[in-house]
């Protein structure tokens, strides 16, 4: 791990990702990691922002709301 003190947040801004992107190379690699007593692998499945309808009730984001994932890591039992 390259960054010791990384900040996860429920979400970011459309413009706080394209700030952070600009300042990679343009071939560098996104990936979306996992972990957890059932997670089999290091890294999630990621992919192109899709829009995703809120369903839980998370303090920040509220039911029903929009917005876009860009990866899933799903563990099952």
């Amino acid at each position: 791990m390259l960054n010791k003190e990384i900040v996860m947040e429920t979400f970011i801004t459309v413009g706080e990702m394209i700030e952070a992107l600009r300042a990679l190379p343009a071939d560098a690699r996104l990936v979306v990691t996992e972990s957890g007593y059932y997670s089999y692998s290091e890294f999630s499945r990621v992919c192109l922002p899709e829009a995703y309808i809120v369903e839980s009730d998370e303090a920040e984001v509220p039911v029903g709301s929009v917005v876009y994932r860009v990866g899933h890591s799903h563990q099952s039992y």
